[in-house]
């Protein structure tokens, strides 16, 4: 299609006046003496306007260096209207100095080739000169002024193209003969040449040898430089009528007019307009600057009630308040946005919960804030009860605000987070427990926005007897764990749930390490310590994992001939890129839905494997897509389960197959 439509195009030139050229050394029209395969097919039109447009048509004319036309000058600078085997360039025919004769194109390599035909001038266009207004020697005018351009044969032209401007047709001229023609200057025009064309399919153009002066707008100022939103301001200055557009920093207002005599325009300061430069645009696009403004903001700034409480409202007064559109709140991290409510002219907002004291800012529509300091209500401690409690035991803190608490910390050989805690409605009070392993005096508050506040006085906290540990304690099967915490030589055996725990390496008063028994099953005990007496002491809860179970002791290569080693690399076909997982290993295991199938990889390795059941249809797929993890892990879900329970070839023990592209495995294993 694309051809045919060249082939048209070939025609209509030939029609229009196109002349065949030739080879000087060869009869074939589409070979050069160089090997270059650069060809001219047809020129034209013929004759050509002195001063208009020459087109060339052929192959790879975009590789020719240079045109001769006779008697002129060389041409080197020509437009590649089309490159290729189905090119197309154009070139500026001189105004004179230029013969009629062959037309030779030389390329870059030495290749010479010549038109058979001889390129022709029109004689009979004169494009004399052109003038503005009544003052034939005036090359400057203004938007709406007539240009009058005289000369011979002007009829013959259709269309007046001003800079980086649309045609103008012969419809919109004022005047149009043979000897004349007259045209407004357009709103969009700038300061060039005038190029006047034919219109036609491969348009004759002829450019005038001197430039119009396009007269732009003048800005003298702006009346108001320091702007409220919303407010007008004024640009005064001469054929602002000129100008379709304001630009501020931040915003544009499209579609302006100007006063009647040009002389002033008036726009509205934008929501989002912010400090600077304020540009005027023509319908040509020529930016002109008005001057600069800075816009206002809120002053005068306090705020109510001091200090105020998270949850409750805050209320800015201020001038200009209306401009706030957001309070930001400091949290110890970006900030929270919260949106302003306006009202008789003061702004506000529900302080939010993790919100805390410090620098409160008020946003802009325009990016703009202005800031002020506040403060937050703390909660105040007034009593203990009782003062002096021995660890383990319950207290209740009296006070106020203590509805801002998120938890208590008590002292001892680390900070220890009270256990229960309850507070009263109307923050009065809160009941927390003292963890068994405190010690010291005071306490602390640990509020809901993150902050704390310290209590040193008021608060006796006596070490308890009992044995107490720090922290959660947990531990792999198999495998030995030390715990930390007091009174550890009041223990006389410890237990797991039910199961004693019989292997001890290390004890003392503060420390215990000991082997978790190998009989447990992975999941959450209650801890007891049993004291000489006879006491039974929970200690809380101890979290059992299971032991991860090294795939290399149990699956093997796809083609069953041997287990697997490490490292492995997945494959799509390779069968020593692929593993098979057998269903009698997985029960064995005592994999359930939560077990886990877990890949250590090499950083930077990315990849995918696809875990399929024996028939090899797909269950699930994992993967690194950027190669950032050490690590992949798949949880045992139902569907991996109805793999193992209900999916069979027939012939094997097959409970999954594994394949991908994921290289560098250094280890694969389950958790049960």
């Amino acid at each position: 299609m694309k051809t045919l439509k060249y082939i048209i195009f070939l025609l209509t030139l030939a029609l229009t006046g196109l002349s065949l050229t030739g080879c000087n050394s060869e009869d074939n029209l589409n070979t050069d003496p160089y090997g270059n395969d650069i060809s001219v097919l047809s020129f034209g039109p013929c004759p050509v306007l002195r001063g208009g447009t020459l087109h060339f048509l052929g192959s790879n004319l975009d590789q020719i260096a240079e045109i001769d036309l006779p008697g002129a000058d060389p041409i080197t600078q020509y437009e590649v209207v089309k490159a290729g085997q189905e090119s197309e360039i154009t070139i500026q025919v001189p105004a004179e100095k230029c013969d009629t004769g062959i037309v030779v194109l030389k390329t870059h390599k030495g290749g010479v080739i010549r038109t058979i035909t001889p390129v022709t001038y029109r004689e009979d266009i004169v494009v004399k000169d052109f003038y503005v207004g009544s003052d034939k020697s005036s090359k400057t005018g203004s938007v709406g002024d007539v240009v009058t351009i005289e000369g011979d044969y002007l009829n013959l032209f259709h269309g007046v193209i001003f800079t980086d401007r649309d045609t103008i047709p012969e419809s919109q001229f004022t005047e149009h003969s043979r000897y004349m023609i007259r045209v407004i200057i357009p709103k969009e025009a700038k300061t060039g040449v005038l190029k006047l064309t034919d219109l036609a399919e491969a348009p004759t153009e002829y450019e005038t040898k001197e430039v119009l002066n396009v007269n732009l707008p003048e800005a003298k100022g702006i009346d108001n430089t320091h702007p409220k939103a919303g407010q007008n301001i004024t640009v005064t200055g001469s054929s602002l009528e000129q100008i379709v557009a304001v630009k501020f920093q931040g915003a544009t207002i499209e579609g302006v007019t100007a006063a009647g005599d040009g002389r002033s325009l008036t726009v509205a300061v934008p929501v989002k307009a912010t400090d600077g430069e304020v540009t005027l645009v023509t319908a040509s696009g020529v930016e002109i600057p008005a001057g600069t403004i800075t816009t206002v903001v809120p002053t005068d700034l306090s705020y109510a009630p001091t200090p105020v409480k998270n949850g409750s409202t805050i209320t800015v007064t201020g001038k200009d308040l209306d401009l706030v559109t957001t309070l930001q709140f400091p949290d110890g991290a970006n900030g929270i946005d919260v949106d302003a409510v306006y009202k008789d002219g003061k702004v506000s907002a529900v302080v939010p919960e993790k919100a805390q004291a410090g620098e409160l800012k008020l946003k802009l529509a325009n990016g703009k804030t202005v800031s002020l300091d506040y403060k937050l209500v703390e909660p105040t401690v007034t009593k203990f009860s009782p003062a002096v409690v021995t660890a383990g035991n319950k207290i209740a803190i009296i006070g106020r605000d203590l509805d801002l608490v998120a938890s208590v910390t008590f002292p001892g050989d680390s900070p220890l987070q009270g256990e229960d805690m309850k507070a009263s409605e109307g923050g009065s009070a809160i009941t927390v427990g003292v963890p068994a392993a405190a010690y010291g005096t005071g306490c602390t508050l640990n509020l809901k926005n993150g902050t704390t506040v310290e209590v040193k006085a008021g608060l006796t906290v006596h070490a308890a007897t009992m044995p107490a540990v720090n922290g959660a304690a947990n531990g792999v099967v198999g495998e030995y764990v030390t715990i930390t915490g007091k009174n550890f030589n009041n223990i006389e055996s410890l237990y797991i749930g039910t199961t004693k725990v019989t292997k001890f390496k290390d004890k003392t008063n503060r420390s215990l390490t000991f082997q978790v028994p190998a009989t447990l099953a992975s999941g959450s005990y209650t801890f007891i310590a049993v004291q000489p007496d006879g006491t039974k002491v929970e200690l809380g809860t101890f979290t059992v994992k299971s032991k991860e179970a090294d795939l290399a002791e149990c699956a093997r290569y796809e083609d069953q001939s041997s287990l697997v080693s490490w490292p492995f690399n997945f494959d799509w076909s390779s069968g020593t890129g692929k593993m098979r997982i057998f269903k009698a290993d997985l029960k064995k295991l005592g994999v359930k839905e939560g077990s886990q199938l877990i890949i250590y990889k090499e950083a930077g390795q990315a990849g995918q494997v696809q875990i399929n059941n024996a028939n090899w249809g797909a269950v699930v797929t994992v993967a690194d897509r950027d190669g950032t993890s050490t690590k992949i892990v798949q949880v045992f879900d139902a569907a991996m389960m109805d793999a193992i329970n209900n999916v069979s070839d027939g012939w094997s023990d097959t409970a999954f197959i594994l394949q991908g592209d994921l290289k560098g495995v250094t280890k694969m294993a389950i958790m049960p």
